[in-house]
């Protein structure tokens, strides 16, 4: 059973136990209030011919009482051990049968039974009889008022049900049609996504503001997220193919050359070796930059208050040794910032790198505190960069001269890692660049205050 049929089964069904509560316990007091009316109407007509008798001492009560008898009721006088005394009706002589209640003299009593499939009212009420013995005066009238006021009212709370209940039943089918129609629209774009294999969203309402308008935003907001990070899995897959077909692509070769001729020309074996080395290197780095920027990008590394100046000291002194070259380094050790040292060290080792791949002259490293921030950078003097490259520098792959980067071992990834670092860090990175003038690429982070030793 679908959700809105059993929602309208559960609402309409709530509301028709409720109607019979509530109809039962109308019915019962109503029913008791008649009832009740009904004796005390018996006991008061019983009341008003006592009364007759006692103002008419001299006549005959028993023809006196005979004139109150009208329609199907009965009048008999009960004596104080039990027995009828007198009995008098007019119409109905069967009622005479009904048993009289038990002796009760000097007592009004009323009471409600049942003879034949017909409801009577009874009313006793003490009388002082001809010879002055106490007597007691029953007076026996059927209720045929309050069984045809039952049967109407019986008929009144069925139909007035019945009346509620059908439109209760409408209207529950059309709330709950409403109310899970964004949920249908949900479950339709999922079989869409699920059949085409496309991400589509759904049509919102923005005059909405309810719980299922929010669910529709986050929806939405989801399938944002799935297709932005499917269309970069898709340009990483697509660019690391790229990448990597090119250096595959060389050693393949050089090792069929090998295959070919490798033996004969110490030359070219030698040539063949070199560029095989050099493009498995590349590779190499390649590879392993490009796992960092995976990694980098789903997991979470422990943060701190340290120093990046020292870090980026010790990074300037082992790459001057690794690529012979002079680098200059002015960095002030009271600076902090909160962040990981793997990390920050990885980024002064792809600033400085960057730059020692693309000039020949000596590379400033500084690390410096301006007001409220942590200023870390690398500086040179090299091919600098033209201004329509600059916007796309930390793209994935870019490369502002490939025939130059290719030459000098650059993969491309370097400073999308190096950005991607930075915003981990809550940073930003810049660049400034002249073409033949040299580039200078620095990264800003909140400068934090340094934690006490303990």
């Amino acid at each position: 059973m679908k959700l809105a049929q059993r929602m309208t089964l559960y609402s309409t069904g709530l509301l028709f136990l409720i109607l019979l509560a509530v109809n039962i316990g109308i019915y019962f007091v109503f029913q008791q209030n008649l009832l009740e009316g009904e004796k005390d109407r018996t006991l008061e007509q019983a009341q008003a011919i006592t009364a007759a008798v006692s103002a008419q001492p001299d006549e005959n009560p028993t023809s006196f009482i005979e004139s109150y008898v009208s329609g199907n009721g009965m009048l008999r006088i009960i004596s104080p051990e039990g027995s009828s005394l007198l009995t008098v009706t007019t119409q109905n002589t069967e009622i005479t049968a009904i048993p009289a209640g038990d002796p009760n003299p000097g007592r009004e009593r009323t009471r409600a039974f049942e003879f034949d499939g017909v409801s009577y009212a009874s009313a006793e009420v003490p009388l002082l009889w001809e010879d002055g013995a106490v007597v007691t005066l029953e007076v026996t009238e059927p209720m045929a008022m309050y069984e045809e006021t039952l049967q109407i009212l019986q008929f009144v709370l069925i139909f007035a049900t019945a009346v509620i209940l059908f439109p209760s039943f409408l209207a529950a089918r059309s709330l709950s049609r409403f109310i899970l129609r964004p949920v249908q629209a949900l479950v339709s774009t999922m079989k869409q996504i699920e059949q085409k294999g496309t991400f589509q969203k759904i049509p919102l309402d923005q005059k909405r503001s309810d719980e299922f308008a929010d669910m529709g935003q986050t929806f939405n907001h989801m399938i944002d997220l799935l297709r932005e990070n499917y269309e970069k899995q898709q340009q990483f897959v697509s660019d690391a193919s790229h990448e990597l077909k090119t250096p595959l692509t060389i050693i393949y070769s050089y090792a069929q050359l090998l295959k070919r001729r490798g033996m004969d020309k110490p030359e070219i074996f030698n040539e063949s070796v070199e560029a095989i080395s050099s493009e498995a290197a590349r590779m190499k780095e390649l590879t392993n930059q490009m796992l960092a920027l995976a990694s980098g990008e789903n997991a979470a590394v422990e943060k701190k208050v340290l120093s990046p100046a020292p870090l980026f000291r010790d990074t300037a002194r082992q790459l001057a040794l690794a690529y012979d070259r002079n680098i200059i380094t002015d960095a002030d050790d009271n600076t902090f910032i909160e962040g990981n040292e793997i990390q920050i060290k990885q980024l002064a080792y792809l600033l400085i790198e960057n730059a020692l791949k693309y000039s020949m002259s000596d590379v400033f490293v500084y690390v410096r505190k301006q007001g409220d921030y942590v200023t870390v950078g690398v500086q040179d003097k090299g091919i600098g960069i033209h201004e329509k490259d600059l916007p796309f520098v930390f793209d994935r792959f870019y490369r502002v001269d490939k025939a130059r980067t290719r030459s000098g071992g650059g993969t491309g990834l370097g400073l999308s890692i190096a950005k991607q670092i930075t915003e981990y860090h809550e940073g930003k990175i810049y660049v400034e660049s002249l073409p033949e003038k040299g580039s200078n690429f620095y990264s800003v982070f909140p400068a934090v205050k340094k934690e006490p030793k303990l």
